[in-house]
């Protein structure tokens, strides 16, 4: 378990899901959670633009659970 991360939406702290916050490390590797790539990646898997959230969760639990080549 990571520290928990808060983002401003409607001029309320909400605190962002684990499931999210791994996400987001893993998809933007060098990023800093202070980065505008994180903090866009954490707002998108939070549904705020829009997108549909059963689709969003599919999408991160693919990106987990697919198995990695280790040789290409």
């Amino acid at each position: 378990m990571t520290v928990p991360y808060y983002v401003e939406y409607d001029y309320k702290q909400v605190q962002v899901p684990q499931e999210i916050l791994y996400y987001c490390d893993s998809f933007t590797l060098d990023a800093d959670r202070e980065d505008l790539r994180y903090i866009d990646c954490v707002y998108m898997n939070m549904g705020y633009y829009g997108n549909d959230p059963k689709l969003l969760k599919r999408m991160r639990q693919e990106h987990f659970y697919q198995p990695q080549p280790i040789f290409d």
